[in-house]
């Protein structure tokens, strides 16, 4: 721990930046908790004095006044802004963990060009595997947070993998709660929509059969029946269109668009 007038830097004891949000305090605690003291070490005296030191900064500022007195006084004792904690991430980079967690600091940081340049690189040159980087939770917030980018950028491959990995983290043990009918909501209109004509009619019937045969409510799988009928008569395959679109209807019989797509059906048929 670092100290200026006799005033220890909890900033750097915790390897946030001081304008970190309390969620960033409460995740750096979890993360720094488990390099000092692992479950695996023995109790030293070494390790009780670090997680002592741990421990008193946590608890300053993760109060607000605690931490707005602290912070008073910081600034005299730092008037530089004292530890600079994405500047300590990239002198590392060369650490898979550290690497993954500058990507998720990035991401919350306005840096997005960064955290995706720097992602997409250890991907292709390296095989670089978010989720053993960051602990089960960071890695589900922050891999939502590259869908996102993903989204934005019209890279909907990879905002596709990334989302059903997501799902599938999800089913296995949930973490979003609540929150995971954004992860649905935002996967479905990534299939039904925006990859039309975006991606190949082959891998678009690809994308929706691997989500289609997961787990989920008869709102998604009725949406996924209906595509997959769609895909499959634009494909010029009427067997496989007309038995999703019967999957469709037998899951809900009142989603819109039901009809239109029968007499396409038919006209197709006819025309075959």
């Amino acid at each position: 721990m670092k100290y200026a007038n006799g005033l220890p830097d909890y900033y750097e004891t915790l390897h946030v930046s001081p304008d970190a949000l309390p969620e960033e305090i409460k995740k750096a605690f979890r993360l720094r908790a488990k390099e000092i003291h692992p479950d695996t070490n023995r109790d030293t005296p070494e390790t009780l004095a670090a997680m002592r030191e741990l421990l008193g900064a946590y608890e300053t500022l993760i109060n607000p006044e605690l931490r707005e007195e602290y912070d008073l006084r910081y600034r005299q004792a730092f008037p530089e802004g004292g530890f600079d904690y994405r500047e300590f991430l990239e002198e590392q980079l060369s650490d898979p963990d550290s690497a993954g967690k500058l990507i998720f600091f990035d991401l919350l940081h306005a840096h997005e060009r960064e955290a995706i340049d720097l992602y997409d690189s250890l991907v292709h040159e390296k095989g670089f595997d978010l989720s053993r980087h960051l602990d089960r939770e960071d890695f589900m917030d922050c891999a939502f947070l590259i869908a996102e980018e993903y989204e934005s950028r019209e890279n909907f491959v990879g905002a596709f993998n990334l989302l059903k990995t997501l799902i599938e983290f999800e089913m296995e043990r949930p973490y979003f709660k609540h929150f995971f009918r954004e992860v649905l909501d935002r996967m479905r209109h990534l299939l039904l929509n925006k990859m039309n004509r975006r991606v190949t009619l082959e891998s678009h019937i690809d994308f929706v059969l691997q989500i289609a045969r997961l787990p989920l409510d008869k709102r998604d799988r009725s949406g996924y029946m209906k595509k997959l009928s769609e895909l499959y008569l634009n494909a010029h395959d009427i067997k496989r269109a007309r038995f999703f679109l019967q999957e469709a209807r037998s899951l809900n019989p009142k989603i819109p668009g039901l009809a239109s797509l029968e007499k396409q059906l038919q006209q197709s048929a006819f025309n075959a």
